[in-house]
C-alpha cells in the first residue's frame, strides 16, 4: 500500500474518521496511536499510516472487541509476526462469549415473557395489595 505524505492535524484526522481529538489523545496515552510526527508549536500530525490504525481501531471496536485486545493484536503487528492467528484464537473466544451471552439473553427473555403473562394474571390484586407489584411476589414468577 502506497501512504501519500499528506499530514493530518488531529482535528482533522477526528473528523476523518468520525471521532473526536480527545479519543485519539486517549489512545496515545495508552499506545494505541502515536503521531508521525509533531509542528514546531507541538501540534500533533498524522499520516495515512495512522488514520488507517484508527479506522482499525474503529471497526475493532464495533465488532465489540475491548482496547486490550486491539492492543495485543497490534503489538504482535509490531512484534514483526502476522497476527492473523492471534486473531483467530481471540475471535473464537469471543464467539464462544457471544454463543453464552445469547443462552443468558434467551434465558431472561423467558423469563421476561413469564413476567409479563403473571402481570396481566395479577393486575386487578395488585390495586388493593401493599405489594410494589405482586407479579414479582415469590410463587407467582420465576424471578430469582
Amino acid at each position: 500500500m502506497v501512504y501519500e505524505t499528506q499530514m493530518l492535524t488531529i482535528g482533522q484526522l477526528a473528523r476523518m474518521l468520525d471521532s473526536n481529538p480527545q479519543t485519539l489523545r486517549y489512545y496515545e496515552r495508552i499506545g494505541l496511536l502515536i503521531p508521525s510526527a509533531r509542528t514546531a508549536a507541538g501540534y500533533r500530525l498524522y499520516s495515512q499510516l495512522e488514520a488507517d490504525r484508527l479506522a482499525f481501531i474503529r471497526r475493532a471496536q464495533r465488532l465489540g472487541w475491548s482496547l486490550h485486545e486491539i492492543a495485543s493484536i497490534i503489538a504482535v503487528r509490531e512484534s514483526g509476526v502476522p497476527p492473523c492467528r492471534h486473531v483467530r484464537s481471540l475471535a473464537e473466544a469471543k464467539a464462544r462469549e457471544i454463543e453464552a451471552r445469547i443462552t443468558e439473553l434467551s434465558a431472561l427473555r423467558q423469563e421476561m415473557v413469564q413476567l409479563a403473562r403473571v402481570a396481566v394474571e395479577v393486575e386487578s390484586e395488585c390495586a388493593d395489595s401493599s405489594s410494589i407489584c405482586l407479579a414479582f411476589d415469590p410463587g407467582r414468577s420465576t424471578i430469582t
